[in-house]
């Protein structure tokens, strides 16, 4: 072939060919060895190119450096380097290479809900006991925070490309927007300019933690109200959907504009979802894809719906040693026929809007690959879709869907019978699942486990899914003593002594009455004494986080 065939179209044919068939090619002969040689840069650069390792149009090493800065890519010299750092990244993911684990919030922030920025370097976290706070990625120094009695006690919150969104009590869901991203310091949503308290507590939040300004600052944008309860939302750049049981709302929070109401008719509201072309919400039984260009139902996703390729995944359990992150075998088949009927927990949209995951309660999770297909008519859900079996003992509770890895956490039920009643005790989490899939509906699984395996209060409330890293929220005290906390000296960042916010009971109070509109003397007393039990010395959540990044010892040998 290399006498046969031009330089130029030996190429072309290399470039779509896998990096294990060309690895196979260079060892074939001294031809070959020396025509990759020769050629090694535009080879991989290709190689690069055909795993989506970059971007189309990427043309030069220092462009994809940029683009993916700090690890494992820091310090490449080429693009055969390049390509094998990703592909041990991907090794990583599947438990075959080296993950670490280390803690990035300092205890006692009972953390109920985490939303990360890596680009930023911050994480946003939502209390049990209310209140908002902003901590520094890796070192977990505070930078910013708005007081309990402000943010609602488990309040879920929305974050994504510097917008910031939590619910008050009332339904209403407020706005706030990175400082950084402000242009002008009255620049506010046109239609849905924020109210006087936002701007109140914003100020004081600004003089309270004026040290590390603007870092991790967020100032208010919009406050967005509806006519009529709402349940479920989620922010997907720059659209909010926020549903209940009859309407899903579509605002710009960019603008606070309201760009789309869709009627639906739901018995329940489980989770929703949203891209630029489709509405996602899930009921108990079922999954309804909602068009947004014509409002239409185009898709309704069984929960218990058969697919042709269905597989079953290892127990963890049944594996010989006691490791933190290992592969699981992949089986052909399972035997659906003994599913008892399942609940949907949620339902996720991949960014490019192409693949959906399904995750319900009975360990069932279904992907799906480019699902516009079936509402186009060209395929079946039977055939376009893959179920994953995870094992019985497992009940499924949250999902990530990220850079086309699924992550799901589970726990594990147990009954302890006392006369004849059965009180239901739910063990610390069981660990978390994570699945790569391949473009022939093939998966690959791998398991975590960073706790031990003890009775426990609570489990992971939420986590969230980079290309490098998984963030979950995390009892720090049942961690497994086998496992050492990473020392992230790459990431960590030197910052000055913080300050200690101090609680102005006279703010606190004004804050309250202004957001419940009269005075209660048995509501203010509940929100001091909420304060007063979130700094009892109990368990305390924490943010964890897996980081698949880091090259394992002697890989340099092998470039």
């Amino acid at each position: 072939m290399l006498h046969v065939l031009p330089p130029e179209v030996t190429l072309s044919v290399l470039s779509h060919l896998p990096i294990s068939s060309l690895l196979s090619l260079r060892v074939l002969s001294h031809q070959w060895l020396d025509f990759f040689t020769a050629n090694q840069s535009v080879i991989f650069h290709c190689a690069a190119l055909f795993h989506g390792y970059i971007q189309p149009g990427t043309m030069f090493l220092e462009d994809a450096l940029s683009v993916n800065m700090g690890r494992p890519w820091e310090g490449s010299t080429s693009w055969k380097d390049f390509c094998y750092r990703s592909i041990q990244l991907r090794k990583n993911w599947e438990g075959k290479g080296r993950a670490v684990a280390y803690v990035l919030s300092p205890p006692g922030f009972n953390v109920h809900r985490i939303k990360v920025d890596e680009k930023a370097g911050i994480c946003i976290m939502t209390c049990i006991w209310g209140g908002l706070s902003v901590v520094h990625l890796f070192s977990g120094i505070l930078l910013w925070c708005l007081p309990q009695s402000y943010v609602r006690p488990h309040a879920h919150c929305e974050y994504d490309n510097g917008y910031l969104v939590f619910d008050r009590e009332d339904g209403s869901k407020e706005v706030w927007r990175l400082a950084s991203g402000f242009t002008a310091d009255d620049e506010v949503a046109a239609y849905a300019p924020p109210e006087a308290v936002q701007i109140a507590v914003s100020a004081h939040a600004a003089a309270l933690n004026h040290q590390y300004a603007p870092r991790g600052q967020f100032r208010p944008w919009a406050l967005l109200r509806f006519h009529e309860p709402t349940r479920g939302y989620r922010l997907a750049y720059p659209t909010l959907i926020c549903a209940s049981h009859e309407r899903a709302f579509l605002h710009d929070v960019h603008t606070g504009s309201l760009v789309q109401t869709i009627d639906m008719r739901l018995r329940d509201l489980r989770y929703v979802d949203v891209n630029e072309r489709h509405a996602f919400v899930c009921e108990s039984d079922a999954v309804h894809v909602f068009s947004r260009e014509s409002g239409n139902e185009v898709l309704c996703i069984s929960t218990n719906a058969s697919v042709q390729c269905s597989r079953r995944v290892g127990d963890p359990s049944l594996i010989s040693g006691d490791w933190f992150i290992t592969p699981l075998s992949v089986y052909p088949e399972i035997d659906e026929s003994r599913l008892l009927p399942d609940v949907t927990i949620a339902a996720h949209v991949s960014r490019d809007g192409r693949d959906l995951v399904v995750l319900s309660e009975k360990r069932r999770v279904m992907f799906i690959r480019d699902f516009e297909r079936i509402c186009r008519g060209e395929t079946s859900l039977e055939q376009a879709g893959l179920v994953l079996g995870i094992p019985p003992e497992d009940t499924c509770h949250y999902l990530g869907f990220e850079h086309g890895r699924v992550c799901v956490a589970t726990v594990r039920i147990s009954k302890f019978p006392f006369v004849i009643l059965h009180v239901h005790v739910r063990l610390k989490i069981r660990g978390l699942y994570v699945f790569t899939f391949g473009a022939d509906l093939s998966a690959r699984a791998a398991f975590v486990r960073p706790s031990e395996n003890a009775l426990a209060r609570s489990y992971i409330s939420c986590m969230q899914l980079t290309d490098r890293r998984i963030y979950f929220t995390w009892e720090d005290s049942r961690r497994r003593q086998d496992i050492t906390l990473f020392e992230d000296a790459e990431n960590a960042q030197e910052l000055p002594r913080p300050i200690t916010p101090i609680f102005d009971l006279e703010l606190q109070v004004m804050l309250w009455m202004a957001q419940h509109g009269r005075y209660s003397f048995t509501k203010l007393v509940l929100t001091l004494t909420l304060f007063v039990l979130s700094k009892a010395p109990v368990e305390k959540d924490s943010v964890g986080c897996i980081d698949f990044t880091l090259m394992p010892e002697g890989y340099a040998r092998e470039i």
